[in-house]
């Protein structure tokens, strides 16, 4: 007993040490995997904090609004490029379609609190669960905490509210989407035979390629880019021999592109230029994506293992598209232009997502590509295409401060609709300063760079935080509002989650005609829900519904968290 009580005064003199045992107890738990379904990082340390809050812990207010302001700050700062390029692009249709998703989960929680005659704080807690909208778990206390017409007892109380029925309507809310989409949806659309059909389709027509992980430490076997070595001895070349210029016309289709490197011709190693002739006998190095690569054996020779031809230095480079004339081209039309040759594409990503390097892939200013090849070569086209954005692990604090106090002042701004005075709040205003800073950095990219890595753990760590830290506060009076509620809010939550899954998958079929696979992608990406993108994935065995779940994720992630806010105002 000596040893609790000395762990339990410890937890009370320093509470910050609580709230880090609650996130790193939710890390823990929120990687166990059940199926598809688990509960996540950021449930799994709310129910962590619910747990050790039962101590009587006491946190300070501002720790837990700096955290969120970090979390809501570098959402908008991800999503920001792809959300504006959205609503301006020619994917007008998958806008269309997310915001008519989100208006769902924000009605069909709107009706439900309404029949079941719940408060603000209850009926925004339900909206963050049966929607799994975590971010919705901070807007809501932070509106309640706002208002100047409630009192600290009453917004004590429905502040409490919250985090119950997160908890309660969250499991449902990430289990139930999941089966519905990966289980019911495709038979709803067709069958599942009928959708697994429509992806080979797809893929057939976009040239479906896979594309590295970036995971740290991990990579994977199927290099994207390869270099390798031949020894020639194809008839073709005849005793005259043949160019570069005509071996790669030879190897060329309209994207499948293999380039001459280097060149050992009579024992001497040097690079190549267009009219440099190859003979029977001489040693080459091909570059290119590697599902290209690996049909070249008995094209031109025999592959061959050369250290001192295959030693040569080769560069990565990312670079972000922010030039008009190339953002709305396909991928197939970039490669076609003269400074890519000697190029190959390795990797694409958009925002915070990896996408597949498809011929037919339409690229967006703010996207990075990267492109590997000689170096001479990938200076050459990363001048032409864009901003070389390289690689660095320094964040650029001074952007990443003032963009958050910019957003706390902007959303102190108060307006009165009638006599009700309404703001955005310091959530609100921080999240639209991170998507317009985010999309300015995309036009701009010469200041406020946050690698990915910073922003995942700003994102991460600022969420899982605040609703610790939430949990821990609302323990207390958690089995009070428990017993308030009553089994009926399970009922009322999953008829939430359900109505706009259905209602989405109507939609796409008949309204706006999407292949199937792309209304699934399309509404996990609206919901902003990766599990249940992660669920269909595997039940279609493809990746095809990724190209509906980007575009509505960036338009989801914001949407939804504006429905938040509107849940506090309307209810």
């Amino acid at each position: 007993m000596v040893v609790v009580d000395w762990f339990v005064n410890i937890l009370h003199k320093y509470p910050e040490s609580a709230v880090f045992l609650a996130v790193g107890i939710g890390f823990i738990v929120g990687k166990i995997k059940i199926g598809f379904f688990s509960l996540g990082t950021v449930a799994s340390a709310l129910l962590a904090g619910l747990l050790i809050g039962q101590l009587g812990i006491d946190v300070p207010g501002p720790m837990k609004s700096s955290f969120f302001l970090l979390f809501l700050f570098t959402t908008g700062y991800a999503v920001g490029p792809q959300f504006f390029r959205s609503v301006a692009s020619n994917g007008i249709k998958q806008v269309l379609f997310a915001l008519l998703i989100c208006t769902a989960c924000f009605g069909s929680v709107f009706i439900m609190a309404k029949i079941a005659g719940y408060n603000v704080g209850q009926a925004g807690g339900m909206f963050a669960g049966s929607q799994t909208i975590s971010g919705a778990l901070g807007i809501v206390p932070e509106t309640i905490s706002g208002n100047p017409n409630y009192s600290d007892a009453l917004k004590a109380e429905l502040i409490a509210a919250v985090p119950v029925c997160y908890s309660i309507t969250y499991i449902f809310g990430a289990a139930g989407s999941a089966f519905i989409l990966s289980i019911i949806g495709p038979r709803l659309l067709g069958g599942i035979k009928k959708v697994k059909a429509e992806v080979a389709e797809l893929e057939n027509n976009l040239g479906d390629q896979h594309i590295t992980d970036n995971t740290p430490a991990i990579f994977s076997a199927l290099r994207p880019v390869t270099f390798r070595a031949y020894h020639i001895g194809s008839e073709w070349f005849g005793a005259e021999g043949r160019s570069v210029e005509e071996v790669e016309a030879l190897l060329f289709n309209r994207h499948e592109r293999i380039f001459v490197a280097r060149l050992r011709h009579e024992g001497t190693i040097n690079y190549v230029t267009p009219k440099t002739m190859i003979y029977p006998g001489d040693d080459v190095v091909l570059s290119g994506r590697r599902e290209y690569a690996v049909n070249l054996t008995g094209t031109i020779g025999n592959e061959i293992a050369d250290y001192d031809l295959l030693n040569f230095p080769a560069e990565n480079l990312p670079v972000m598209i922010n030039k008009k004339t190339f953002a709305g081209k396909t991928i197939v039309q970039l490669l076609l232009e003269d400074f890519m040759h000697g190029v190959s594409i390795k990797r694409l990503t958009r925002g915070d997502m990896n996408l597949k390097i498809r011929p037919g892939t339409e690229l967006m200013s703010g996207d990075v590509i990267e492109i590997a090849g000689i170096p001479s070569d990938v200076e050459r086209a990363a001048k032409k295409i864009g901003f070389i954005d390289r690689p660095t692990n320094i964040t650029d604090i001074i952007f990443l401060c003032i963009g958050i106090v910019i957003g706390v002042y902007f959303g102190s701004l108060m307006i009165k609709a009638g006599k009700i005075p309404v703001s955005l709040g310091s959530s609100g205003g921080t999240l639209l300063a991170g998507l317009f800073l985010g999309w300015l950095r995309s036009k701009r990219p010469t200041f406020g760079s946050i690698p990915d890595a910073s922003v995942w753990l700003m994102r991460t760590l600022g969420l899982s935080m605040y609703v610790a830290i939430i949990g821990i506060v609302a323990a207390p009076s958690f089995g009070t509002s428990l017993q308030s509620l009553g089994w009926e809010i399970l009922v009322y939550g999953a008829i939430a989650t359900s109505f706009p899954l259905f209602f989405g998958i109507f939609l796409g079929k008949f309204v706006f005609k999407f292949k199937s696979p792309i209304t699934l992608g399309c509404i996990a990406g609206a919901r902003t829900s990766t599990p249940s993108l992660g669920a269909i994935t595997d039940q279609l065995d493809s990746d095809i519904p990724t190209l509906g779940y980007s575009l509505t994720y960036a338009v989801g992630v914001v949407v939804n968290l504006i429905g938040a806010l509107l849940i506090v105002l309307l209810m």
